[in-house]
């Protein structure tokens, strides 16, 4: 539990920029007549997402206290998934997004779309998404509170966390790391081992 704490910690403090720069642009995404969903990812078996780091840049688009708000949701979903974050200059992938809110013909939208970038700057990947929620059309973004932030930070890292394990990057990784484990394993003792001598790994 102690850990899990950390961890959210640590994810807050790299959604830092967000906090302390988060802009709104203005107009936002609009409402389309065709489905341009982005397809769920799936996870790759036998690779984690921990195998590599991730930096969140920014979020535009949304007001500074709904920005607040989602990080500490954010947090919590990525410590759930195992993805751990870095700061942007050592992290594997940057990540910017954008999310906005808008009336429906059923209540309020809020759509929302995160690229993914190599450290090279290469966009590696787009998610994007939308949810309709009951809210008026005078305050689209009174209508976003907590279930439906919590619900976009979920549907965020479970996508987040499918690219992952499948970039090259988090496949090599993961297997570098097997492979030490298997040569460990191998690996004749040379000297008696007692009971007391062993500790946790970290």
């Amino acid at each position: 539990m102690k850990a899990r704490h950390l961890l959210a910690a640590s994810v807050l403090l790299a959604f830092s920029p967000w906090l302390g720069g988060c802009s709104d642009t203005g107009g936002g995404l609009v409402a389309s007549a065709t489905d341009t969903r982005s397809p769920r990812i799936a996870m790759r078996p036998g690779v984690l997402p921990s195998s590599v780091t991730v930096a969140f840049k920014s979020l535009d688009g949304a007001p500074p206290e709904v920005v607040s708000r989602f990080v500490a949701a954010m947090s919590t979903a990525l410590a759930s998934r195992d993805i751990v974050t870095a700061d942007s200059g050592s992290a594997n992938f940057v990540v910017q997004g954008h999310m906005s809110a808008y009336p429906a013909e059923s209540g309020v939208a809020v759509a929302w779309v995160w690229d993914v970038y190599d450290q090279k700057r290469v966009r590696r990947q787009r998610m994007d998404d939308s949810i309709t929620v009951r809210g008026s059309a005078g305050n689209p973004w009174g209508a976003v509170d907590e279930q439906v932030l919590t619900s976009i930070a979920g549907l965020t890292a479970e996508n987040l966390a499918g690219f992952l394990t499948n970039s090259p990057e988090a496949v090599a990784a993961s297997g570098s790391a097997a492979g030490a484990a298997v040569a460990q394993a191998a690996r004749p003792a040379t000297l008696p081992v007692r009971a007391q001598g062993f500790a946790p790994l970290d």
